[in-house]
């Protein structure tokens, strides 16, 4: 992932557990949550990894953060994730 021009890679249940823990609020939806229930499901042994980094990499893919699926680490954009979000006391052009 890319976040402020840096990317961020996640290659493991943990990595992409806490990644959505900093995610925005106001981005929080049906596909955030299913990527955070998957992650939760598989640190509770209920899931495997496997299947819950693939829901993490569907979130990736629709959030627009996934930055190259070849690598065997996952690269998110980041930048998108705080781009997006409107700092304190900033508005945001229409």
């Amino acid at each position: 992932m890319r976040v402020e021009d840096e990317i961020e890679e996640i290659d493991s249940v943990s990595e992409a557990a806490d990644f959505l823990q900093r995610w925005p609020l106001e981005r929080r939806g049906h596909v955030y949550r299913s990527a955070l229930n998957a992650c939760s499901a598989a640190i509770a042994a209920q899931i495997s990894e496997a299947d819950a980094m693939k829901v993490f990499t569907g979130f990736a893919r629709v959030t627009g953060i996934l930055v190259d699926e070849g690598n065997p680490a996952m690269a998110m954009d980041a930048r998108s994730m705080q781009s997006r979000t409107p700092k304190q006391g900033r508005q945001i052009p229409k």
